[in-house]
């Protein structure tokens, strides 16, 4: 089961937190060029058994690597689209989002109509300046 897993980080610091968010990737990686070394062992020894089972891990370590890839790939599509809108938003609007666009990284809080600032709305994996 996955889960969503939100913490907050200066907006300075989201490049590295990206890298190191990828670094998984290559780890999976190093583990997939194994498997696939393996069983391209057992299937020249007709081992057939044990490479289906070799392949199901493959396809297991293939599929923890996209979705790796796809959390990084929208962390680093919002924090584009901040820096794409940085200095054009309007002050009295509140904090600037992160928004991806499909997928919310964060959103821009807003006043109720009583005007109390601290009635605000932010969606799940808010982060916030």
């Amino acid at each position: 089961m996955r889960v969503k897993i939100s913490y907050g980080v200066d907006i300075e610091d989201v490049p590295s937190e990206i890298e190191q968010l990828f670094d998984y990737v290559y780890e999976k990686k190093s583990n997939f060029e194994q498997q696939l070394e393996l069983v391209e062992k057992l299937l020249e020894e007709k081992e057939l058994k044990t490479a289906v089972d070799t392949m199901d891990k493959i396809r297991l370590t293939l599929a923890e690597m996209d979705n790796r890839i796809s959390d990084v790939s929208m962390i680093a599509q919002g924090y584009v689209n901040y820096k794409e809108q940085e200095g054009v938003e309007n002050v009295s609007e509140g904090r600037p989002t992160m928004d991806t666009g499909e997928h919310s990284i964060a959103s821009v809080p807003t006043e109720q109509s009583t005007g109390n600032a601290d009635n605000r709305q932010a969606g799940s994996g808010s982060v916030h300046e």
